[in-house]
Parts: structure tokens; sequence; C-alpha cells
């Protein structure tokens, strides 16, 4: 039998609205358009757990849930619901992954909590390079028209000052994106005089890099995620998880 903490942390992991609520009602909709199933239930949000932030205070406020099962919950009855995200315009509406016992709330809220951490391991386990360093010089790459989600790249030069893993080039650069597209909306905007630590990625096919940027291919690399671009504070963090190896 598996972990129970295994298992949250992996539905956690697969979650992206996570709530504890209370079955209000069956087989109706609380959203403005959605047609009533069998498999719906009105969910009151007892207290959010993981949600999108834009959603403000959920406290107190009705969800429809399509549920995997639906004899499983009756009116009344309280639990954990890990879900996806459907709809959230004109009401919310979301689809179960899985449901857990209420009593397994703060268990549940503390995986919550170690997300950031366990991403930034998972980052770091990925990361060929990871360097305090400084951006000594930031210039675009030629313009991409090719295809409407493109990157829009620009070169980031680096003075590396400390290595924390792997082995330096003399000189490494780093492509970052710069469009607004919501793709690359996340991505570190990188500046001249920036200094951080940065967790390097070597570029691999995807997505396409710029074909006129004159950089050796051992000299370059790339930061797509949030979690690339470490403020120097974070630096014990980080060699701590250096020195656990990849997230368990």
């Amino acid at each position: 039998m598996r972990d129970d903490q295994a298992v949250i942390q992996e539905l956690v992991r697969d979650s992206s609205f996570i709530f504890t609520g209370t079955v209000v009602e069956l087989s109706v909709s609380t959203v403005a358009n959605l047609t009533p199933r069998d498999n719906f239930a009105a969910v009151r949000i007892d207290r959010p757990l993981r949600s999108d932030p834009a959603l403000g205070d959920l406290r107190g406020r009705l969800a429809t849930v399509e549920l995997l099962s639906r004899g499983e919950l009756q009116p009344g009855e309280k639990a954990i619901f890990f879900t996806v995200n459907w709809i959230l315009g004109g009401g919310i509406a979301v689809r179960e992954v899985a449901h857990l016992n209420a009593q397994q709330e703060d268990s549940v809220a503390a995986e919550v909590a170690r997300m950031p951490e366990r991403h930034l391991a998972d980052r770091l386990t990925d990361a060929a390079l990871v360097v305090v360093a400084e951006v000594t010089r930031v210039k675009p790459t030629p313009f991409d028209i090719s295809w409407r989600n493109a990157p829009q790249w620009a070169a980031a030069s680096l003075g590396i000052v400390d290595v924390l893993r792997g082995k330096p080039p003399q000189n490494a650069t780093v492509l970052f994106p710069t469009s607004g597209r919501p793709t690359w909306a996340l991505a570190p905007r990188l500046t001249k005089g920036q200094r951080a630590i940065f967790l390097l990625h070597p570029p691999g096919d995807r997505p396409p890099l710029p074909e006129e940027d004159n950089l050796v291919p051992s000299q370059r690399f790339i930061a797509l995620d949030p979690a690339d671009v470490q403020p120097e504070s974070a630096r014990m963090l980080i060699e701590r998880l250096l020195g656990e190896g990849p997230s368990r």
C-alpha cells in the first residue's frame, strides 16, 4: 500500500485547485451557461489550499465540481477536493482529480507549502550549471516572425562570481524570452547589472533558438522558469538542496 504522504504529494502536484469544501447539492450547476449534469456537485469552499490568487478570497463561495464518481459524496459531507481548473468566469467549475477525508487537511496544506522548494529542487536537478553571476550585457537577437508564439529571445552575458555546481565555460550567455505572450509571461527577464544565482539549462531542441546568435553551443544556456533566477539570499537553501540531490 502506498504511503499516504506520497499519495498527497502526487495529488498536490497534479492539481491546480485544491480546497476543503462541503457538498451542498448534487446534480446542479452554479455556473452561468453550464448545464447541470448527474455527476456535478455544488460545493461550498471552506478553506482554499491551492488556487489562483487572482480569484481573490474564495471562502464561502460555491464551486461546481465535476465528480469522478457521483455516488461517493452526499450533501453535507466535507472533503478535501483535488481538482483542475475548468471554468473561472461566471462562476467556478472544476474537474475532480480525487478527494480525501477532511481530517488530512493540515497534511495537504503542509505539502502545498512545500511546493516552491520542491520545484526549486527539480530545477536544480535539471540545471547544467548553477552560478552566482552578474549580467554584464543584454542584447536582443534577430526578431523572429516565423511563428505567432515566438519567444523573441534576448541574450544576457554573465560575469561569473562563484560556482555552486558544474564547470562554467569561459563565457556564458543566457537566452531568455522577451515576448509578452502567455506562454512566456512568467519567464525571467534579465537586466544589465543584475546579480543573482542562475540555474542554467542546456537549450535542447525546443523552443527554437535564434539561428544567427554567433554563440558557441557549449557557452549557451536558457532560463525559462521563474525559479531559474534566485536572489543571493537563497544561497543557503540552494546549497542544501544541491547536497540532498534529486527531490523525492
